[in-house]
């Protein structure tokens, strides 16, 4: 069965009540359990949460950087009691290229499958559209990852190349696929 069909057969429940606002409208300790509660939960990442933030200052350290660039969204999606997703679109520095942004977002292991990636992705691509400073958002994710695929297909995302072998879990290798998406499609 090809991708597409099987995005299809994917249903999405009807969508919790959360509130999604900026990463700068919640404690920095809060977000970085929820980066944590993502990392470990999922087998999609390319580095391990202790590699990536060995500390929370760290993790502060970056989102500080991400904020300090033109047209980046950080966004973070809370429920009645917890934050349940992020989504970042972190603009490129070189000068060439400064109309450009990678996407990163993460949904919580008790959250996930319950619409909430989708209102975070169209949140973020709602504001970089508005902010009209990124112009073209791309994405890498794992050819085996089915639901994000069909996430950030029906979003707009087009599969621009397929990266064999891109990611070695294991022993055991898998592919990664390139997206984009032009913002002003929204």
């Amino acid at each position: 069965m090809q991708a597409r069909e099987r995005c299809d057969l994917v249903k999405v429940p009807v969508l919790m009540a959360i509130e999604i606002k900026p990463f700068s409208a919640y404690p920095s300790a809060d977000l970085y359990a929820l980066f944590q509660d993502v990392y470990a939960t999922s087998d999609g990442m390319s580095e391990t949460f202790a590699d990536k933030y060995p500390t929370l200052l760290d993790f502060e350290d970056d989102i500080t950087s991400l904020q300090t660039l033109p047209g980046a969204i950080a966004l973070a999606a809370r429920d009645h009691s917890r934050l349940v997703a992020y989504l970042m679109i972190r603009p490129r520095r070189a000068m060439k290229l400064k109309h450009t942004a990678e996407l990163t977002m993460g949904v919580a292991m008790s959250a996930r499958g319950l619409g909430i990636g989708g209102a975070i992705l169209r949140a973020g691509l709602e504001r970089a559209s508005a902010a009209g400073e990124i112009e073209i958002v791309y994405l890498l994710v794992r050819a085996d990852n089915i639901p994000a695929l069909c996430l950030y297909g029906k979003n707009g995302f087009q599969p621009l190349a397929t990266l064999n072998r891109d990611t070695k879990i294991d022993g055991c290798y898998f592919d990664g696929i390139l997206m984009r998406r032009f913002t002003d499609k929204y």
